[in-house]
């Protein structure tokens, strides 16, 4: 689905990546984990080019996508991205914001849009809020929505940056519930987060990074139970 050769990303003289190699299968739960300043949301960015990588490949679906002249807004359909902020426009309604990009991208016609929207709607418990505005609903609410809103777009991929750590303790669940049904309907992801519960349930394989760079990797149980690494170990330590 994704491999990423030799990626490097510096801001002026600051290394934040350096010499990360990757591969994300179809179908893969790759969890992020690791202390803050590490590279991670800027890896996540990377793979979607809303980062430019100063050097390196990073190949989604058989492109190239760092090549000049590669349609970034396409790939980017393909590729749903959950931030840790909503990003939902304020003054339209909950299914305006859902169906906005796919109807004006030509993906889908108004009825088939709607359509979809309520079908999803469904799946995460919101339906009654279609015709509601954001700022109506909680933080929780807003992260699943900002959910639905890529996985409208049918992506192939969805990129997670740390989406429950902007939301109070008892929102996180409901967040992490809609990702857990979306690993189990057998999404590709790409995960961020804090939530090492969530890491070691979901996960496929869990990267640990520090200052730019993928330190150990491996199973959940591989490294939360028998970590190698000694700076894995002690992340770890602080955070279990």
């Amino acid at each position: 689905m994704i491999t990423v050769n030799h990626l490097h990303k510096s801001f002026g003289d600051h290394d934040v990546l350096v010499d990360i190699n990757e591969h994300i299968a179809p179908g893969e739960k790759v969890v992020i984990i690791g202390p803050s300043g590490s590279g991670k949301s800027t890896f996540l960015r990377c793979m979607n080019l809303l980062e430019q990588p100063t050097s390196g490949q990073i190949i989604f679906d058989g492109v190239d996508i760092t090549q000049k002249g590669v349609n970034i807004n396409q790939i980017r359909q393909q590729m749903g991205m959950v931030f840790q902020h909503f990003n939902l426009f304020p003054h339209l309604t909950i299914m305006q914001n859902l169906t906005i990009a796919p109807t004006e991208l030509k993906l889908l016609n108004k009825e088939q849009a709607n359509e979809e929207a309520l079908r999803l709607l469904n799946l995460v418990n919101l339906a009654e809020k279609a015709d509601t505005y954001p700022g109506q609903l909680s933080g929780g609410q807003k992260q699943r929505i900002a959910i639905v809103r890529s996985l409208m777009m049918k992506p192939k991929m969805m990129l997670f940056d740390e989406p429950t750590s902007a939301l109070d303790p008892e929102m996180v669940g409901e967040v992490l519930g809609v990702m857990k049904d979306l690993a189990k309907d057998g999404m590709t992801m790409a995960v961020v987060t804090h939530e090492m519960g969530f890491a070691r349930e979901v996960a496929t394989r869990v990267l640990f990074m520090d200052e730019g760079t993928i330190m150990e990797q491996g199973t959940p149980e591989q490294i939360f139970d028998d970590p190698q690494n000694e700076r894995t170990k002690e992340f770890l330590s602080k955070v279990l």
